[in-house]
């Protein structure tokens, strides 16, 4: 029995050993790779979506700035708007070996464990809804109450002293940039009592969404005087909605402000957005603190809120101008 037991304790030791080689291999051959092709450090993207179009120009935006470095590589997951499918992408990278995870959230509730659990192990840098708590290395957003602001005001300058109605466009019920925005409007409206919020539609960021259920409201209510999106991708909807029904009245806000055909910039001057506001992706920005933290540079912030910015027809030019450039 003694021996029996003796055995089993050096095999025991034998596969830890054995299983420990194995290891050490992987590593100094995945190591020997890195070095062979030049690069240094392997960065994790999580996506929430490419349905939007906001997030796939971060992407883009990521994959422009990434191509500045030769030392670095970015490894791209997309969940498809699937929180589950999301914590898996996130935790496959991780056990792939990445350097540095940045991550935009489908569901800031739901993925809290999964980004502190990476956060224990590698630098973090979540992108546009934060986690709850602290766990990360960095936050990248925008203030989307601010935006909100912004746009009660536009909404409140467009309808003037007379009596309005307005649409309000919003994305994902209670989803973080949903409730900031939605804040910050209303906080302005209210101060408005000329101007009422008629509707509330719920249109999940997608543009044939907004158009099918704003035609269907018009349908039965075409007093309406503007309509407030949360994107500017729905508010192209809207958009799409009145003119279907011969509506030429109702001006239309969105949030965004992209470049491109159709977005943001392009549909202010085209008059078909009588205003929309920059929404940066962060996409930029994440890449390169990703380096200085990888390089472990010494005074990287916890939070980093982006500015947004008025786009209307007299500002417009300028912004397409620099796009250009």
């Amino acid at each position: 029995m003694i021996i029996g037991f003796k055995s089993k304790r050096v095999m025991a030791a034998s596969i830890l050993i054995i299983f420990t080689i194995v290891i050490i291999f992987i590593t100094i051959k995945t190591d020997m790779k890195k070095r062979s092709d030049g690069i240094e450090f392997v960065i994790g993207m999580s996506q929430a979506n490419l349905s939007e179009p906001w997030r796939i120009s971060m992407n883009k935006e990521i994959m422009n700035e990434a191509k500045k470095y030769k030392n670095i590589k970015i490894v791209y997951r997309d969940a498809g708007g699937d929180t589950d499918k999301q914590k898996k992408d996130i935790d496959e990278l991780l056990s792939s070996g990445i350097d540095l995870l940045i991550v935009s959230i489908n569901d800031s509730q739901q993925l809290t464990p999964v980004v502190s659990r990476a956060y224990k192990s590698i630098p973090v840098i979540v992108l546009d809804r934060a986690v709850e708590g602290y766990d990360y290395t960095l936050y990248i957003g925008t203030d989307n109450e601010s935006i909100g602001r912004q746009a009660g005001t536009l909404v409140a300058d467009l309808i003037g002293k007379k009596e309005g109605n307005v649409i309000e466009v919003q994305g994902v019920l209670d989803s973080p940039p949903v409730i900031g925005r939605s804040k910050g409007f209303r906080d302005i409206i209210k101060e408005h009592k000329n101007i009422k919020i008629s509707r509330t539609i719920i249109s999940e960021w997608q543009r044939d969404e907004a158009e099918d259920k704003i035609k269907e409201v018009l349908k039965e209510d075409k007093n309406i005087d503007v309509i407030f999106a949360h994107s500017d991708y729905m508010a192209l909807g809207a958009y799409r909605a009145a003119n279907s029904l011969g509506i030429k009245y109702i001006k239309i806000v969105g949030v965004d402000g992209l470049d491109g055909e159709d977005g943001g910039l392009d549909l202010v001057s085209r008059g078909v957005l009588q205003g929309t506001f920059t929404s940066p992706t962060g996409g930029k920005e994440a890449v390169n603190y990703a380096i200085d933290i990888l390089n472990k540079k010494k005074g990287i912030p916890k939070k980093i809120i982006l500015s947004s910015d008025r786009i209307t027809a007299s500002n417009v030019g300028a912004y397409l101008n620099n796009w250009v450039k």
